[in-house]
């Protein structure tokens, strides 16, 4: 009896120190989850300082900011309009939640903006403020980059007008003074050759008069080409859009072309792929592509090879390639390579009579065509210049 009373007294006490100790557990358990609990509070605090703080200084940045900035958001409210931006629009202060026409007033730009929103794609522009402000700004549209559809985009307003201004007064000096150079030119070439024609005893006047009608044909297609960059420039050349089929326009070209490649000892080739159909204007296409398969055959020596390529690119656009195997273009002057005056090798391309403006010719007739223009090249591994145009639609048959 004595033994069983003495088990259960040692079972009571067993219980009463599981207790305790369980009680004990629970208590420091508690208090763990109740520091953890302090700590994440503690860093959510840290995380709002450091947003708020990010967020004021964002704030800041964009207020203080030279450029005009509007934030819309899916709906097309607005969500930011900094102090610029209400400036150039002549908007009122408090645009937040605005509609996008009561932002900016000005049918291409709210177009382009909702572009960018719904497309997802960046959008480019200028825009004419007017009459009476006559500003002229250059916009830029980026969405914002997230999976939902309408996220929102941010445009960003430079005002350009001073710029423009003297890109005009340079064009019309451009234009100005070549045509006054025209006249003279026309005159010296003209009786330097009569004179050339003439049985002259002297062996040195005839080679300096040679030099004159020489310089004078160089002096005179250099005129030709800025009175042609410069009207292509001020918009005066009228471009008539139409379905071209391009790779029978470069068969063309190729054929006209034949003696001077027989003549350097050159190989042609041409693919096509697919209809080849663009929508640009005749003349225009022309030009550009006469320009680029002239330099390509100046810049090949003999024995090389000549291609061009005309096959389908993306967002319903058609790729011209000219392919040369030529001395290829240092990197680092491809990118200057389509600006006007620019050479590679200046001493050879003026004694093959380039201008140094056929590039940039080529560059403003694309872009005014609506398509891009660009170049890859390695020295000593020929040059590919392409353009790419919008494709024509399919005939019906």
């Amino acid at each position: 009896m004595i033994e069983i009373v003495t088990g259960i007294a040692a079972l009571a006490a067993a219980a009463v120190v599981a207790g305790w100790l369980a009680r004990r557990v629970a208590l420091r358990r508690g208090e763990d989850e109740a520091s953890e609990l302090r700590r994440r509070v503690e860093q959510g605090e840290q995380r709002l300082q450091q947003s708020d703080a990010q967020r004021i200084l964002l704030e800041m940045v964009i207020a203080a900011m030279g450029e005009g900035v509007l934030v819309v958001g899916g709906s097309g409210r607005v969500l930011l309009a900094n102090p610029r931006l209400r400036e150039l629009f002549s908007a009122p202060a408090a645009l937040e939640g605005r509609s996008l026409l009561e932002a900016v007033r000005h049918a291409e730009v709210v177009d382009a903006i909702e572009s960018a929103v719904a497309g997802g794609v960046a959008q480019v522009g200028d825009v004419t403020l007017g009459p009476a402000s006559e500003r002229t700004l250059r916009f830029s549209v980026a969405p914002f980059p997230s999976r939902d559809e309408r996220a929102g985009a941010v445009a960003v307003f430079r005002d350009v007008t001073e710029l423009r201004r003297i890109e005009a007064v340079r064009r019309d000096f451009v234009a100005n003074a070549s045509h006054e150079l025209k006249t003279p030119l026309t005159a010296i070439r003209g009786f330097a050759e009569r004179l050339a024609d003439a049985e002259l005893p002297d062996a040195t006047a005839k080679h300096a008069v040679e030099a004159i009608v020489g310089n004078a044909k160089r002096l005179g297609a250099l005129v030709e080409d800025l009175l042609e960059l410069s009207r292509i420039e001020s918009g005066s050349v009228p471009l008539r859009a139409e379905p071209i089929a391009a790779g029978e326009l470069v068969q063309r070209l190729l054929r006209e072309l034949d003696p001077r490649l027989r003549a350097g000892e050159l190989e042609s080739e041409i693919t096509i792929e697919g209809a080849g159909r663009v929508i640009a204007d005749r003349s225009a296409l022309e030009q550009v592509l006469a320009n680029l398969l002239d330099n390509a055959i100046k810049y090949t020596p003999a024995g090389g090879r000549v291609a061009v390529q005309v096959r389908p690119a993306p967002e319903a656009r058609v790729r011209i390639e000219v392919e040369d195997s030529g001395l290829g273009i240092p990197r680092k002057d491809l990118p200057r390579i389509f600006e006007r005056f620019y050479r590679v090798d200046p001493g050879r391309s003026r004694a093959l009579g380039g201008t140094g403006l056929g590039l940039a010719i080529v560059k403003h007739l694309v872009q005014a065509m609506g398509g891009q223009v660009g170049v890859e090249s390695q020295l000593g591994d020929g040059s590919r210049f392409w353009v790419e145009l919008p494709a024509a639609p399919a005939i019906q048959s």
